[in-house]
């Protein structure tokens, strides 16, 4: 109770404009780096994913340390994270994001973001909350409520931000972007926001993306980024992950994030097949240059 009624007394002057929001939603992490999320090379070790980082030239990582789907194990974090962390820096890299479990505040969820911010990591990515089978949606968003005023208060308190990422598909909170983005109310976006996905938010929204990134803009401070395509099979669609750029994702929201001075980071994920050595590598350079033709103005 105390970090929510701390929060409730210091979130109402931070808020009171809806531009201020929008400038606070980005972190101060310098001018849009390129992240690449090493979920699709979590195969490697620490040194030899630090030397791909380098070979491929992005500037940091997205690292998941979580229970499963894991690059770094949550028993080793306090170890490998800080080694990590010194082996990027090495090649002039950064662990810019970390990718966890997080979804409320017990003394494990504690200890980890202190860990975190101790290791001198800013952002993280929330976990996951999923619908139940007809579960009623404003039942979850005022459930939601006071677990993101804990976060963020937490947040606040260690320097850190954390962002939950938005998935499509008909059992994800988050994925209609209305609400995560009502269940946060009220909370500091400089704490607590959205790492946004275009690609899943283009799944749920369809031409109408853009009103899923208007809802989003004032909350997103990382933007996550893939494509796919949309693929027919005995009368039934299947949305099949492909190569950046040549997909649905459209430059239009590129031009739109970079014209309301977002500052990043953009973190790079990679859904399709990829292949291993050589190959691997070829594909995330190729979707790198890609991103970054649609980073520049028309």
């Amino acid at each position: 109770m105390q970090r929510r009624q701390f929060l409730a007394t210091t979130t109402a002057a931070l808020t009171s404009l809806a531009a201020h929001r929008a400038a606070a939603a980005t972190p101060a992490t310098g001018s849009c780096p390129i992240f690449g999320f090493t979920k699709s090379f979590a195969d490697l070790s620490l040194a030899d994913s630090a030397a791909l980082v380098e070979e491929v030239g992005w500037d940091g990582v997205d690292v998941p340390i979580r229970e499963k789907s894991t690059h770094i194990a949550l028993e080793r974090v306090a170890d490998d994270l800080p080694k990590f962390i010194e082996l990027m820096k090495q090649r002039g890299k950064t662990v810019g994001i970390v990718t966890s479990d997080v979804l409320k505040i017990s003394p494990k969820e504690e200890k980890f973001l202190r860990t975190l911010a101790s290791c001198g990591v800013k952002q993280y990515r929330l976990g996951f909350r999923n619908y139940q089978k007809n579960e009623d949606p404003m039942k979850v968003v005022r459930e939601m409520i006071p677990v993101f005023r804990d976060i963020a208060a937490l947040n606040q308190e260690l320097g850190l931000w954390g962002g939950y990422q938005n998935h499509s598909g008909p059992n994800f909170f988050g994925g209609p972007i209305w609400d995560v983005i009502t269940a946060m109310e009220g909370t500091d976006p400089r704490h607590l926001g959205l790492c946004f996905d275009i690609a899943h938010a283009t799944v749920e929204g369809g031409q109408n993306w853009p009103i899923q990134y208007r809802l989003a803009r004032s909350r997103i401070g990382a933007a996550y980024i893939k494509d796919y395509r949309w693929r027919e099979e005995n009368g039934t669609w299947h949305r099949d992950a492909c190569a950046f750029g040549t997909g649905l994702v459209r430059k239009a929201y590129f031009d739109s994030l970079r014209q309301s001075n977002f500052s990043g980071p953009f973190c790079q994920h990679h859904e399709y097949t990829l292949g291993t050595g050589k190959d691997r590598i070829a594909h995330y350079r190729r979707d790198l240059e890609a991103l970054r033709k649609f980073l520049a103005p028309a």
